[in-house]
C-alpha cells in the first residue's frame, strides 16, 4: 500500500458511485477538502455487488465500461493528493466465488484496498435496510436469519478471496434487543462474533473496526468495542472505517476515527 501522509486512515468512504446515495451524493473531490483540513487519509470504499451490475441498469457500476470509468475517475484524485486511496467494498455471494475471484484477479492489482462483505442473505433483502429486513423475516425466522448470515460470513472469510473483511456482525444493526428484537433461540453472543474475528486473524484476514453503527439502534461500532478490544489483543489486524455516506457525517466522525486508532495502538495490529 502506499506510503500516506497522514497519521490515521479512514477506510470507508462512500461517494455518489454507491447505490444508496443519491443521485447528487457527494463527488471525491467533496471529501478530499475536509479531509486536508482534516489532516485525515481517506480510501473510498463505494459499493460493488455483481447482481446488480448484471441486473440493474440504475446501478453506478452497470455495465462493464463503468468500474475503468471509476478507476480513471479516483486515480485522477490520487496523482494530485498523497492521502487519498481507491477501493471498493464488494459483496460476497455464495454461488458466485469464481466471478469474484476473476474480478480480484482483474481489478485488485489497480485498488489500493479492497474489502469484502456481506449484506444479503438472500438476493434483495439486504439486512442493513430495516424495510426488507422485515419483509425478509416474513419468509423466515429470526434465528434462521441470524444463523444464515454468520454461516455465510464464516464462508466469505473461508473462501480467502478477500484480505479486508467489513462491519463482521452488521446483521445486528436492526436485529437487536433495541429494535427487532430476537427470539429467545438466537445466539446473538459475543462469542459468536469473536469466533469470526479468531477466524480472520487464523486466515491472515483483517477486520474492519467500523463506527456508523453509533446511528442506528445497536448504537454501537460493528463489531463492539469490547469485542475488537479482544480481537487486536489476540492480535487482529484492524483498519477504521466511519462508512460515511455523505461529507457532513464524515467531517463529524473524523476525531472519532482518530480516536479509534489511539484505541488500538497498543497492540500496534491496525493497517496504515
Amino acid at each position: 500500500m502506499t506510503k500516506l501522509k497522514f497519521a490515521a486512515t479512514d477506510f470507508h468512504i462512500h461517494t455518489r458511485w454507491s447505490h444508496d446515495i443519491k443521485e447528487f451524493g457527494p463527488l471525491f473531490e467533496d471529501y478530499v477538502k475536509v479531509a486536508e483540513k482534516n489532516r485525515i487519509n481517506i480510501c473510498f470504499l463505494d459499493h460493488y455487488e455483481l447482481y446488480c451490475i448484471e441486473n440493474d441498469k440504475s446501478y453506478p457500476f452497470f455495465g462493464e465500461e463503468k468500474i475503468n470509468q471509476y478507476l480513471e475517475e479516483v486515480d485522477k484524485i490520487k496523482e494530485n493528493y498523497e492521502f487519498v486511496l481507491s477501493g471498493l467494498e464488494v459483496d460476497y455471494y455464495i454461488d458466485r466465488e469464481d466471478s469474484l475471484r476473476e474480478f480480484m484477479d482483474d481489478y485488485e492489482r489497480q485498488l489500493d484496498f479492497v474489502a469484502g462483505t456481506v449484506h444479503e442473505i438472500d438476493y434483495g433483502f439486504p439486512v442493513t435496510t430495516r424495510e426488507k429486513l422485515i419483509k425478509l423475516l416474513e419468509k423466515k425466522k429470526i434465528k434462521t436469519v441470524v444463523d444464515e448470515y454468520f454461516e455465510l460470513m464464516e464462508r466469505l472469510i473461508n473462501s480467502k478471496i478477500f484480505k479486508n473483511i467489513c462491519h463482521l456482525d452488521t446483521i445486528f444493526r436492526y436485529l437487536n434487543p433495541k429494535d427487532l428484537k430476537p427470539t429467545l433461540d438466537c445466539d446473538i453472543s459475543d462469542e459468536r462474533v469473536l469466533n469470526l474475528g479468531r477466524l480472520c486473524i487464523e486466515n491472515r484476514i483483517s477486520i474492519e473496526y467500523n463506527l456508523s453503527g453509533i446511528k442506528y439502534p445497536i448504537a454501537r461500532s460493528f463489531p463492539s468495542k469490547q469485542v475488537i478490544k479482544q480481537l487486536n489483543e489476540e492480535g487482529a489486524r484492524i483498519f477504521v472505517g466511519s462508512d460515511s455516506h455523505s461529507v457532513n457525517y464524515f467531517r463529524t466522525k473524523i476525531h472519532k476515527v482518530k480516536k479509534a486508532y489511539k484505541f488500538l495502538k497498543k497492540n500496534k495490529k491496525f493497517l496504515q
